[in-house]
């Protein structure tokens, strides 16, 4: 966490306009908490329905559903794409000011620091998208639906909460190998760039690239796998204990409606943390690497 919290400063130090990436940012964590008033006003319709509601009502309901899914278009887009604009500029902040800071070298040498520099450019550019979205939708929604489902359902949410437990227990497992394979993956990465400029010999930096690209995919389909058969099986186990209930007349269809929307919300946002988590990993390791190049006058401590 705490170098998690240093790269992000550091990131900081390197926008040029530090004002309005975060106004749009912000701007991207309101439009962020729509969607989940959405669901609570689709749940409502359903309730007007079993109650016979007068036709004015519905038709309120649906107004007030089309006014809230309009401004959520609106925030959300306008804010994507106003980051869109800094993050790239960002991106080529990074470039500058590495460069800047690099040193004559042999050509080799240089082109493998370059190469470094652009992998830690791009993962950081990477990473801010991944926050910009999904990051936000899931950042709300982890605050915010386990606290809903403890006034839903206290049952819900004890089940909820080991959900959330297990599938980051089982996240941070898996991220730490991804990180090991990464890094191993950026070497290769580097080196062949490195010989793709100033040899038409690339037999054996491709093979090797290949080679670990392939372990880093396999480690990804392993990591994915468990997280979202970890996913279902909480998912099934909580519409199971919904149904129950409705079948014996606990609960109403509205309620299933509302309570699964939201369980269905955990999910995503969890797996949006797994993506960010790994964008993160590869920023990590590529400055890392980085600050390790010998062209290079950079190092992690300096920079932050």
């Amino acid at each position: 966490m705490k170098q998690d919290r240093t790269l992000f400063k550091l990131i900081l130090d390197l926008v040029e306009h530090k004002t309005a990436l975060l106004f749009w940012y912000f701007i991207r964590l309101l439009s962020a908490l729509l969607p989940l008033y959405t669901i609570y006003l689709f749940a409502q319709a359903i309730r007007l329905l079993e109650q016979n509601a007068e036709t004015r009502r519905l038709l309120n309901q649906i107004l007030l559903i089309l006014l809230v899914r309009f401004i959520d278009n609106l925030s959300r887009l306008l804010s994507i794409h106003c980051l869109e604009y800094y993050i790239q500029q960002t991106e080529l902040s990074i470039h500058q000011f590495l460069v800047f800071n690099l040193k004559t070298r042999p050509k080799a040498e240089r082109h493998q620091t370059v190469q470094a520099i652009r992998n830690f450019a791009e993962a950081v550019r990477t990473t801010l998208f991944m926050i910009r979205q999904p990051g936000l939708d899931g950042l709300v929604s982890f605050v915010t639906v386990p606290v809903i489902l403890y006034f839903l359902d206290f049952k819900v949410f004890v089940l909820n909460l080991a959900y959330m437990i297990i599938y980051y227990a089982v996240d941070v497992f898996t991220t730490e190998r991804y990180a090991r394979l990464k890094n191993i993956q950026n070497s290769h990465n580097e080196a062949y760039y490195a010989q793709l400029q100033d040899s038409n010999d690339i037999k054996k930096q491709r093979h090797a690239f290949l080679f670990h690209l392939q372990k880093l995919c396999r480690w990804g389909f392993i990591e994915w796998n468990l997280l979202q058969n970890t996913a279902v099986f909480f998912y099934v186990l909580i519409l199971s204990y919904l149904l129950y209930s409705v079948h014996f007349g606990q609960k109403q269809i509205s309620d299933l409606v509302l309570i699964m929307g939201y369980v269905s919300t955990t999910q995503v946002f969890l797996n949006n943390i797994s993506s960010i988590k790994d964008c993160l990993a590869d920023s990590k390791v590529a400055l890392s690497r980085l600050s390790q190049s010998k062209s290079a006058s950079v190092d992690f401590s300096d920079l932050t």
